[in-house]
């Protein structure tokens, strides 16, 4: 009898746990090698990587494509803050941050609002759209929490990427931790 509640007691909690899937996480700009980044360069948490015309934007973690912007509205002239990224994507992760790219050449064929990524899926090919025309080819990369409703001043950035850009490219931390450690912070 014993050991059949034992095993019951195996069982429903084998069955019965919620499942937490194993978080992998790549560098955002592909190839990486010829990626360079530094901290600053902003008012608010958000980075510039900058790389050869041609390099990708890839969804650093598994989640679904949250927003998309597939044509430039940035007007010099009317100088809309919201308008300022130019081509963009945005992909809520399953980790439960917000990772946005920004300064697209062109928005990568089958990248919809809802479609699933995996870490290293393109998004989209960097180039200097929005208010980065004239610059050198960069993507804006920014990190928020996954919220809704939001705005553009959450979605371009607010927990710092630095951190967790080093941690991806050394290999020698867990990117996750990272973040959670600065969004706890507060910024």
């Amino acid at each position: 009898m014993g050991h059949r509640l034992l095993l019951g007691v195996f069982f429903i909690a084998l069955f019965c746990s919620p499942v937490h899937a194993e978080i992998h996480y790549t560098f955002p700009v592909q190839p990486s090698g010829s990626a360079s980044f530094s901290r600053g360069g902003h008012r608010y948490p958000g980075i510039d990587i900058f790389c050869k015309k041609g390099a990708v934007f890839v969804s650093p973690v598994s989640g679904t494509v949250e927003d998309v912007q597939k044509e430039d509205l940035w007007d010099r002239k009317v100088n809309d803050p919201e308008n300022k990224g130019g081509r963009w994507v945005s992909v809520a992760g399953d980790d439960g941050y917000r990772y946005y790219g920004s300064h697209l050449e062109r928005i990568a064929d089958g990248i919809y609002i809802g479609k699933r990524v995996k870490p290293g899926d393109v998004l989209g090919y960097i180039g200097n759209s929005g208010n980065s025309k004239g610059s050198p080819i960069h993507l804006h990369f920014g990190i928020s929490r996954v919220s809704r409703p939001y705005s553009w001043k959450v979605r371009k950035g607010e927990i710092e990427p630095y951190f967790f850009l080093q941690c991806i490219r050394s290999n020698k931390c867990d990117p996750k931790k990272t973040l959670d450690g600065y969004a706890n912070k507060g910024q």
